[in-house]
């Protein structure tokens, strides 16, 4: 037998190289004019491209040009063809926007659309730019746009601590490094100040406007030196993953790199320190990971505090990064375990002034993760944009909230106020029966336990623990009614009381909490085992279709709608509302909007809806039923409350919808499930 016979596994790997080679054939192909500012001739050179290919009977199209009134522009869209922009009605004007729909109806061989960060109005399908040029590349069409270094998302803090500019229209780095090409049109900045001074970029008030703030020299020469920069990253990113790649076929699997992790908190430093490791991933051309560690306190935190979360969350997503969730009130413990069985090299941690909700100030958790993983490389991005006079963690729930913790606080102080009312009775009758304090004590105790059993506030064991003392003293300890008792021995007392509470009461919280998330993740892998046992055994769509809604509901109590492709056409609605929501009332939920966000979820295959950024007015978030060549079907999840679903639940979806999508092809083709 040959030794140079390949394994299953190069095999595979090879097929899905192929694979993988053959879809980005049929893609199209994104060309990138990078500036450093506004007029450094972006869209001239753009267009000049544009007109020479042309010339030589190349298809080319004028998607969408940003009109800035300069002649220098307007010369060179002549001869071109143009796609008429859409108008959209906005306060009382119309907004000139990307016609994407008739862009894909022309399909040319390249299409020119201006302004790739630019943000869309609202009503359109995509709320993104970039978006609609995903589109336009997955239709198999190449595109060629324009951007400014200050609009990639791993940059945004750097620029801003530059230009004391918040750039608020941004792109993910991976539209950029994805790119086919990058051409960097570079000018000098006294050159450049000087076409702002003629009135070439701007109009005379807002130039001058220009020149005190963002054209400043200073800030031009740094943003310059930026944009350099990052295209020299680029390419010796390309040459390093050659060399890597030639390396790995030498010398087998081995070591697997560098592997960046940082971490999710709600910390004003947070989106800083996100940066700041992606950057260091794409230095170091490392895996790129951000954890997420829920806590009780953040389980218990209010509606604005979550969203700071999932808004980190998706700008780690954004620049890249693989999202992991785990649970546990030791933080730092659950981030140097993962670091430890997940092959981190390097760890990016944020400092901050305020408190967090790791509960941690300063570099304390740094320490505790160093104990745990002394070899671990640890680097803290200091929070450089807040001064420590503002609070942080704020909760500023709505009214239903407000008023839901209001009656849970007034249930516990009853709570309260009924045991040491029940535990004085007790200790005035054992009293009465000659019973020593001791006793009297130990009831306080007692009352004290069971308060931290059902109470959901810790401060109710440790308050009850003070009022116990004060009702001690008070009624049993002479001079009685009074709290001037004659000698200091039970000061002892009362000091052991006051520590019990709190050791007992954070054990019982500690527990609760551990006990919770068992339970959850006990059920959520139950759930995941169950789908699988009955999906093997379903032998009709409608029989899958209810076991998949049946699961989703269980997971998160929300009315789910299917769309089944069927000989080419697609048939649907299949309504499975949540208890309390007739089929009547779901249907019209999804309406005949609904159904085009569908059709475009079918084409795509990729997610829309509710929650996301194309066609985010929908009241469903669609998700397609698929493998890797095939799409089945849609499944629809109303969001009643516009909230996006958690990480973790997004991830149990998407395993249903893999195994799901398994079955169709077993019942329509006849083809055996896969592993």
């Amino acid at each position: 037998m040959s030794s140079d016979r390949s394994t299953p596994e190069e095999i595979l790997k090879r097929i899905q190289a192929e694979e993988k080679q053959k879809e980005n054939e049929k893609r199209g192909k994104l060309y990138i004019f990078l500036g450093y500012a506004a007029g450094v001739g972006k869209t001239c050179a753009m267009l000049d491209t544009a007109q020479e290919l042309k010339k030589k009977g190349i298809d080319v199209v004028a998607g969408y040009i940003e009109p800035h009134a300069r002649w220098e522009t307007s010369m060179r869209e002549k001869g071109l063809e143009k796609i008429p922009p859409l108008m959209v009605p906005y306060k009382g004007i119309e907004l000139r926007e990307f016609n994407l729909d008739a862009a894909l109806k022309r399909k040319p061989q390249i299409l020119l659309v201006d302004e790739l960060a630019h943000t869309n109005a609202n009503g359109l399908r995509h709320k993104k730019r970039y978006e609609d040029i995903e589109e336009l590349l997955d239709a198999g069409i190449d595109v060629y746009t324009t951007v400014n270094i200050q609009h990639l998302e791993s940059l945004n803090d750097i620029v801003e601590n530059i230009t004391k500019i918040h750039v608020k229209e941004r792109i993910p780095d991976g539209v950029f490094d994805e790119a086919e090409q990058v051409k960097l049109i570079d000018i000098e900045p006294d050159l450049l100040i000087t076409r702002l001074k003629e009135g070439k970029i701007y109009k005379t008030v807002q130039a001058e406007r220009a020149l005190q703030n963002f054209f400043a020299k200073e800030k031009l020469i740094a943003l310059r030196e930026i944009a350099l920069r990052r295209m020299a990253d680029k390419v010796n990113q390309i040459a390093q993953q050659e060399r890597l790649l030639s390396e790995k076929q030498e010398e087998g699997e081995g070591y697997q790199g560098e592997h960046i992790l940082t971490c999710i908190s709600t910390a004003p430093s947070c989106e800083r320190v996100i940066r700041s490791a992606s950057r260091m991933a794409y230095a170091f051309h490392a895996r790129f990971t951000a954890l997420y560690v829920e806590t009780t306190r953040l389980q218990n935190a209010d509606a604005s505090v979550k969203k700071i979360r999932d808004d980190n969350l998706h700008l780690a997503e954004m620049l890249g990064a693989k999202i992991v969730t785990v649970f546990g009130d030791d933080v730092a413990f659950q981030i140097a375990e993962y670091a430890r069985v997940s092959g981190v090299t390097k760890l990016v941690l944020g400092r901050t002034n305020h408190k967090i909700l790791f509960g941690q100030k300063k570099g304390n958790i740094t320490d505790e993760i160093s104990e745990y993983s002394p070899n671990l490389d640890i680097f803290i991005i200091p929070d450089m944009g807040h001064t420590g006079k503002k609070k942080y963690f704020l909760f500023s729930p709505t009214n239903s909230e407000k008023r839901k913790k209001t009656e849970k606080l007034g249930a516990d102080i009853l709570k309260e106020a009924f045991m040491l009312g029940l535990a004085t009775a007790i200790g005035l009758l054992f009293q009465k029966l000659g019973f020593l304090n001791a006793d009297i004590i130990m009831v306080y105790l007692l009352g004290i336990l069971l308060l931290s059993l059902y109470t959901a506030r810790r401060y109710i064991a440790v308050s009850s623990a003070v009022f116990s003392v004060l009702l001690f003293d008070w009624f049993f300890v002479e001079p009685f009614y009074s709290f001037n008792f004659y000698s200091g021995k039970y000061s002892a007392t009362f000091g052991i009381m006051l520590l019990f509470s709190i050791i007992i009461s954070a054990i019982i919280s500690t527990e609760k909490h551990q006990a919770k998330e068992s339970a959850k993740m006990m059920y959520r892998t139950e759930l995941l085992l169950d789908n699988s046992r009955r999906m093997r055994r379903v032998e009709s769509v409608k029989e899958l279709l209810t076991e998949l809604s049946d699961k989703v509901l269980k997971l998160m109590n929300l009315s789910v709608v299917f769309y089944v492709q069927k000989e080419g056409k697609l048939t649907g609605p299949w309504l499975f509302p949540k208890p309390g929501i007739s089929k009547a009332e779901l249907g019209k939920t999804v309406d005949t909007k609904e159904k085009a966000v569908v059709d475009w979820v079918m084409t795509n295959r990729k997610r829309a809806g509710c929650c996301t950024h194309t066609l985010p007015e929908a009241n469903a978030i669609y998700l397609p039923i698929k493998t890797s060549d095939e799409i089945y079907g849609v499944m629809g999840i109303v969001l009643e409350e516009k909230r996006e679903i958690p990480p973790f639940e997004y991830g149990l979806l998407t395993a249903m919808l893999n195994e799901a999508a398994l079955v169709f092809a077993r019942l329509i083709y006849g083809r055996k499930e896969k592993p």
